[in-house]
């Protein structure tokens, strides 16, 4: 079944946007033209109207309640500066992993080239060619393509660690969990596979929050979060239930928690909480825009709970 609808110019992308009730009461269409034209693009933005809901019926049935464009505008630089937070807190973790692993592998007295071979050896022929494949292309790398070349198949842990991408460290990680027969390791494995998603995600520049219904998460939370969830006063368990079923905060939340669980850097944890509690009073400064959205704005008040801020405190 094709479906190639054309692309819409700027003042059609306008008059679709009012034909399903969108409102330019906050933003004037010129300026939202302007937005669309510069600032981003007409499909990225609205797909936060899933997070809307429509008129059931009457005359303005399918039509968006109460949703101005502005509305979109702000939540997507709300998501863009999340997105911006993901990555850098995602980067610490992976920084941080990798210290754990090294450390690890002292304790446990391992040798740090058997290690890695040994890692190589238990991949099947299908993993092993993708991990040849992910070395070989950057045997050009500017960055690390002299360690490929130099090391060239006899790779040392601390040489192996600096030139394969964030999900291969997880995967090794757990490889060494299993080795060690270290339990928390293998819990930190499930957490740190969570990251990689997210990050994934927000490098991709990809939205986080256009979708924030319930029920969207496969799985069950990890029970030490919920053991630190539990400790926020006055919390309801309905409300914490109900938000950390979607995915999405279920994401965002293992990540604060895998930050402050792996990072042990008294400085870079400092610096997390202050840039997160900012993005927090970014969210507060339209506050009155989501007011009548109880998907929105119940999510924006757990998220902007103190005791998440704190998280890495």
């Amino acid at each position: 079944m094709e479906n190639n609808k054309p692309r819409l110019s700027l003042d059609e992308q306008i008059q679709h946007l009012k034909d399903k009730g969108i409102l330019f009461n906050i933003m004037d269409e010129d300026s939202a033209k302007q937005y669309l034209k510069y600032n981003n693009n007409y499909y990225k933005l609205t797909s936060f109207r899933k997070n809307y809901d429509k008129h059931p019926g009457g005359e303005n049935k399918g039509k968006y309640i109460r949703l101005e464009f502005a509305y979109l505008v702000d939540m997507s630089i709300i998501d863009m500066r999340l997105r911006y937070r993901v990555v850098e807190m995602a980067l610490d973790i992976e920084h941080h992993t990798k210290l754990q692993l090294l450390r690890k592998i002292d304790e446990y007295d391992e040798d740090g080239y058997q290690i890695v071979k040994d890692y190589i050896d238990l991949l099947d022929e299908k993993y092993r060619n993708y991990l040849f494949d992910e070395l070989n292309r950057n045997r050009g790398n500017a960055y690390c393509g002299d360690m490929i070349e130099k090391y060239d198949g006899n790779y040392p842990v601390w040489v192996f660690l600096e030139i394969i991408p964030f999900g291969r460290m997880v995967a090794f990680y757990y490889f060494c969990a299993n080795r060690f027969s270290d339990k928390e390791m293998k819990n930190n494995y499930y957490g740190l596979l969570t990251c990689k998603r997210i990050r994934n995600v927000a490098a991709h520049s990809n939205c986080i929050l256009n979708d924030l219904r319930p029920h969207t998460a496969e799985h069950l939370t990890n029970k030490d979060i919920i053991k630190e969830l539990i400790r926020i006063p006055y919390m309801n368990s309905n409300f914490r239930k109900n938000r950390m079923s979607n995915v999405r905060i279920q994401q965002i939340i293992t990540l604060f928690y895998m930050h402050k669980k792996m990072v042990r850097s008294e400085g870079v944890a400092l610096y997390e909480s202050r840039e997160l509690k900012k993005l927090m009073r970014r969210i507060d400064k339209n506050c009155s825009y989501y007011k009548t959205n109880t998907l929105i704005h119940g999510t924006f008040k757990f998220l902007g709970l103190e005791e998440l801020s704190n998280f890495l405190d």
